[in-house]
């Protein structure tokens, strides 16, 4: 590309899916955070949240075409606000050059031309585009794909890949840390505390208790049934135990290495990747790898609701039958969420 040289430099290499795929929600980004204030909508780069005590409780959009800016908790003209969802909207606004990230694809990056139009680059084999330093890293873990890219600057939040931890956001990009030994991060109370909070019943925040695996557990005969996509060579299966965990497997006959998907996800087995839990009719306990108190019950067409801290199920009233998982309401309209649609 015409007018910077990409630089290239070593990070250690992730083996397995978590950090590739981006499928928070701003409710994802409350539940981490134990301060209150404004949240960019990872579906929509001029929509914005507001969070309080660990909850989306309101959300809306910029007016008048403008973007918001996560980092400062403000709407800002397109030509100088970069789309955190879309690269094609930053060019297409931009008034002078830029690189930019693409969202869906961390090996490349655009560049803005400003001049409305956008080209695109690769970092090649095995790297990914950081935005956060403008450059081409060893991958395949995401620089880009955190939390933080949509949250304020100055902040710790938990860090939905490593429950305990906490990250401190900053441009966009979280840098990782941890408690001191046997005491952990609590994205509750902001504070380091002795009590694991990533311990106890179903449901609890950040729990992924259910599973009888950890992660990069190898486990022979689980592969034996899996089969790549398209020109791939690896794949990804199910542990059939749980709705978030999944086997990496390099063949039908190797192990399968155990791993979960990202906080706040389900694994889908047919596209073999993680993604919302209404996007995905899974009929194992719902309730786990989420922060959510309710979740709807599979096979009610979401006219049936759980309750994650004690299992227990419950209706919404009947002027408001349907219970809508991703807004934490209950609603007169029949949902077309994955979830809601399926049948035995």
């Amino acid at each position: 590309m015409k007018g910077f040289n990409m630089k290239v430099c070593a990070l250690a290499a992730c083996l397995l899916l978590a950090g590739q795929v981006s499928s928070y929600s701003m409710e994802d980004l409350c539940a981490q955070w134990s301060g209150s204030g404004y949240v960019g909508n990872p579906a929509d780069c001029t929509g914005w949240g507001y969070c309080q005590g660990q909850k989306l409780v309101s959300w809306n959009t910029c007016k008048n075409g403008l973007v918001f800016n996560a980092q400062t908790s403000t709407c800002g003209f397109a030509n100088s606000t970069i789309c955190t969802t879309s690269a094609v909207a930053t060019c297409a606004a931009a008034k002078s050059p830029m690189y930019v990230a693409v969202p869906d694809d961390c090996n490349k990056y655009g560049y803005c031309f400003g001049n409305g139009t956008i080209d695109y680059g690769s970092c090649g084999t095995g790297g990914v585009y950081a935005a956060h330093s403008n450059a081409c890293i060893w991958g395949p873990a995401c620089p880009q794909d955190s939390i933080c890219r949509f949250m304020k600057n100055d902040i710790f939040v938990g860090d939905p890949n490593n429950c305990g931890s906490y990250l401190l956001c900053n441009n966009g990009y979280g840098t990782p840390g941890s408690c001191p030994t046997n005491t952990f991060y609590s994205a509750g109370s902001g504070n380091c505390q002795s009590t694991n909070p990533c311990t106890g019943g179903s449901g609890s925040s950040g729990s992924n208790t259910g599973s009888p695996y950890t992660v990069g557990q190898q486990v022979s005969g689980v592969c034996k049934d899996g089969k790549a996509i398209g020109s791939a060579t690896t794949f990804y299966v199910s542990d059939t135990k749980t709705c978030y965990g999944y086997f990496y497997c390099t063949s039908t006959t190797e192990d399968g290495i155990w791993n979960s998907c990202l906080f706040g996800t389900h694994f889908d087995p047919t596209p073999q990747q993680c993604v919302s839990p209404a996007a995905y009719a899974c009929s194992l306990n719902r309730c786990g790898n989420v922060a959510s108190p309710f979740m709807a019950v599979f096979n009610t067409n979401c006219t049936e609701y759980e309750i994650c801290s004690s299992s227990a199920t419950n209706y919404c009233p009947s002027s408001n039958k349907y219970y809508d998982e991703v807004h934490n309401i209950c609603t007169t309209k029949p949902l077309n969420y994955t979830i809601c649609e399926a049948s035995t």
